[in-house]
């Protein structure tokens, strides 16, 4: 497509904007149906945080602590029960069913833990296909360069190796220029060094784009590179942690 954004690196790191871009009040989500005489189910409750511009967000937590419903919340998959999911000035919560799938369309990039790439498709036509959804996409050639797989596009996922899936995967997410990319379990399929260079790519994504990155996790070791560490249990959160000084990518102990 013709809109296509130029990709705008930057040698120092980004100031991250103080005023909150996703603000989080009262959400909670609720399943089951009392008249329906089905046992209630909370898997979130009271969920109220505020998260800045260009942030690398880790969501902690172990498994049913809450983490994959607010993910799922945060990118339009489900709806909260109660309360407001304010995202640059805009109520999600609010939104129809139309206005959700434009929003997932336009502002989300997900990347998942199994890559869930189209096996007949290239690399290079993994991530053009999501750029063929929205008008202010990056380039692709561009995006596939910032993720170190250029020499690598016109090879099928079953020719890449785990590390370089992923990145397709990130590359995929980031092309549509969107205003979040969420990650859940980024790492979770791959080894510690490949690990160790995803992590990194996401952060120099994070500082170079401004974009907001959110990742789920139960793995404690990824937290160290966040500028936050939301810590999520029994569907409450625990505690919202601002870190002033984040370690790098090679600094995780796996």
């Amino acid at each position: 497509m013709e809109n296509n954004q130029e990709i705008k690196k930057e040698e120092t790191k980004v100031e991250i904007n103080k005023q909150p871009q996703i603000i989080i009040k009262s959400i909670s989500k609720f399943y089951g149906d009392e008249k329906k005489h089905e046992a209630i189910i909370t898997a979130l409750k009271d969920a109220t945080f505020s998260i800045n511009q260009g942030e690398i967000v880790v969501i902690l937590g172990p498994s049913g602590a809450g983490k994959s419903t607010l993910l799922n919340i945060l990118g339009g998959m489900d709806r909260a029960s109660s309360g407001n999911y304010i995202l640059n000035g805009r109520d999600i919560t609010n939104m129809n069913e139309k206005e959700l799938s434009i929003f997932r369309r336009n502002d989300v990039g997900f990347v998942f833990q199994f890559y869930n790439l189209i096996p007949s498709l290239t690399a290079y036509e993994n991530v053009y296909i999501a750029s063929s959804l929205v008008d202010k996409h990056f380039d692709v050639d561009e995006i596939l360069k910032l993720v170190g797989l250029s020499d690598r596009k016109n090879n099928f996922p079953s020719q890449l190796s785990g590390g370089e899936q992923q990145r397709v995967a990130i590359a995929r997410a980031l092309i549509k220029n969107p205003t979040l990319i969420l990650c859940d379990e980024p790492t979770g399929a791959l080894d510690s060094k490949t690990g160790s260079q995803i992590m990194d790519l996401l952060y120099r994504v994070a500082k170079e784009q401004k974009k907001t990155i959110i990742i789920v996790t139960h793995n404690k070791a990824l937290s160290v590179i966040a500028d936050r560490i939301i810590r999520v249990g029994d569907g409450s959160i625990l505690s919202n942690e601002v870190i002033e000084n984040p370690k790098k990518a090679s600094e995780i102990e796996w």
